[in-house]
């Protein structure tokens, strides 16, 4: 059985690869906010509770911050993938 011929690249296939490059740069733009935000307010959130010395929520405050930063490492783990 013969093999098709190469596909040529048509103007419209780089419009759409720059479109999804773009549209996946916006997806990780999003994403890295929502990580950083998670972060950050783990990390406030735990200096607040030390400084209240407020032991009840201080174990919330600590089991968000090592789950923020689970995810922090994943986010960077899936961008390391798509990358490849």
């Amino acid at each position: 059985m013969p093999t098709s011929p190469a596909r040529a690249q048509h103007p419209e296939d780089s419009r759409n690869d720059s479109g999804r490059r773009a549209a996946r740069g916006f997806v990780f733009g999003v994403t890295l906010f929502v990580v950083l935000a998670a972060l950050v307010v783990s990390i406030a959130l735990v200096v607040y509770t030390a400084y209240l010395h407020d032991l009840w929520n201080g174990g919330f405050a600590l089991i968000f911050a090592v789950l923020s930063a689970q995810v922090a490492l994943n986010w960077l783990l899936w961008r390391g993938d798509e990358e490849e």
